[in-house]
């Protein structure tokens, strides 16, 4: 039954379907998966790679995107010497790990003389194997989905062509509805296996929900209206619900609360219900309304951002790039003043984008440069998996594509290896879906100064 389903309980449908191939023969694994399918499955790839994994296979992650074949595999060359550097917190340091158990000797490095390629990545790889005491165990290279250019399951194909190594092996998820690499179950000469599995997370993911609130009061008002804000999601998905009678509901209980948050937050959720329908009218009155209830309580201020943030989404869908602007910068100076660093930096960085798509460079290098210094507030790795990346792949395009102040660019350059790592670029390569076309070639970047980025 759906209402016995748990996120555990998916959890290990994976993992036993795992076990019905990890011992076979094989060169290739590929999960062909839903896309609401995806996220769970990458958990588990991600979970077998670190020590709480209980398969024996030793999982590596390879999180370079596909672009031209020769970059990509210089890339993912610098990606794997960066597994043997030193990173900031020790208990990250796998091979200092491995050197300090025994594993691997005090003078064990990379050959970083070979040529910079995906060859030298499997040659390193059988090197680093035959040295472990893992001679039974297969080393499986993960590929997540990703924004990938078209090419890559040629790539495979030309990869699995070779004589790779016996104990080496390839993984990925292969998205149904938009895949990519269906080609390769037929491969002439390597072995390639799909695995699939069926899934509830739907199911899941609301029975989680309930659980938390049933556990509670579970007949109180606010328990009701938390069930009928899943409720009016629901709707969106299942024609037998309509949107408009369970949001009418939903705002009839947050009215009965009598507070403040419930009854934006009945708005705001209405509002998202209708935008995805597509009833950017009833959506954008609902949104307005959610504003208004909460753009002076300071500690509605979550739900103020959310709205203004869905505002901006609406009218901008309606090419009112102005009132876009002004609600980005609303939710900027907000952001600031609340001390909320990620949301300062993710509303310049859309200022930024919308002036980029216009042509209008110079406010957009400004905004640019406010979200990365906004973002510079924030963790290392949020950084580095944040759209702090898009804010730092726009300026960056600008500084180049307008034949920049050579100082400037190299100003850039410096601050990314300290706000970003030394791999920045590679990094920078999941934001090729900004387009080029909108660019020119004014040079207005040469007689402007560079704003401070601390």
């Amino acid at each position: 039954m759906a209402d016995d389903i748990s996120i555990a309980h998916e959890f290990y449908k994976i993992r036993n379907s795992w076990k019905t191939i990890d011992h076979r023969k094989w060169n290739m694994m590929m999960w062909v998966a839903d896309y609401q399918d995806i996220d769970i499955l990458d958990k588990f790839m991600e979970i077998e790679a670190s020590p709480i994994g209980i398969f024996d296979s030793i999982f590596f992650r390879i999180q370079t995107l596909f672009s031209k074949e020769e970059t990509f595999e210089k890339e993912v060359w610098e990606e794997f010497l960066g597994w043997f550097t030193v990173p900031e917190q020790s208990q990250y340091d796998l091979i200092g790990a491995l050197k300090k158990d025994g594993y691997l000797d005090d003078s064990y490095a990379v050959d970083t003389s070979l040529s910079p390629n995906f060859n030298s990545v499997l040659i390193e790889l059988q090197r680093l194997k035959n040295i472990l005491p893992y001679k039974e165990e297969n080393f499986i290279l993960y590929f997540p989905p990703g924004l990938h250019e078209p090419g890559f399951q040629q790539w495979f194909s030309e990869q699995l062509q070779k004589e790779l190594p016996a104990d080496i092996r390839f993984a990925t998820i292969d998205p149904i509805g938009k895949r990519q690499f269906d080609k390769l179950a037929h491969h002439k000469t390597a072995i390639v296996r799909e695995l699939s599995v069926d899934l509830n997370m739907a199911a899941a993911m609301k029975n989680a929900m309930n659980k938390d609130s049933d556990e509670s009061r579970p007949h109180t008002p606010s328990v009701r209206f938390q069930k009928q804000v899943r409720t009016v999601m629901e709707a969106t998905i299942k024609e037998e619900l309509s949107v408009q009678d369970e949001t009418e509901i939903l705002i009839r209980l947050g009215y009965q609360l009598d507070m403040l948050t419930s009854k934006a937050t009945a708005h705001l959720v209405s509002a998202i219900a209708f935008f995805s329908q597509k009833e950017d009218e009833e959506a954008l009155d609902h949104v307005n309304q959610a504003i208004e209830m909460t753009e002076a309580e300071k500690e509605a201020y979550p739900i103020w951002r959310s709205a203004t943030l869905l505002k901006a989404a609406l009218v901008l869908a309606k090419k009112k790039k102005d009132i876009a602007l002004s609600c980005y910068q609303d939710v900027a100076d907000k952001a600031v003043t609340q001390g909320d660093a990620f949301y300062a930096m993710e509303a310049y960085r859309m200022k930024a984008f919308i002036y980029f798509q216009s042509k209008k460079l110079d406010p957009a290098w400004e905004a640019a440069i406010y979200s990365l210094q906004a973002g510079t507030n924030l963790p290392l790795e949020v950084r580095r998996g944040s759209t702090f990346l898009y804010s730092a792949a726009i300026a960056y395009q600008i500084a180049n594509d307008n034949d920049s102040k050579e100082e400037i660019i190299l100003s850039l350059e410096q601050r990314f290896d300290e706000q970003i790592g030394d791999d920045w670029k590679t990094l920078l390569k999941g934001t090729e879906t900004i387009d080029i076309k909108y660019m020119n070639k004014r040079n207005w970047l040469n007689f402007n100064k560079l704003l401070e980025w601390a």
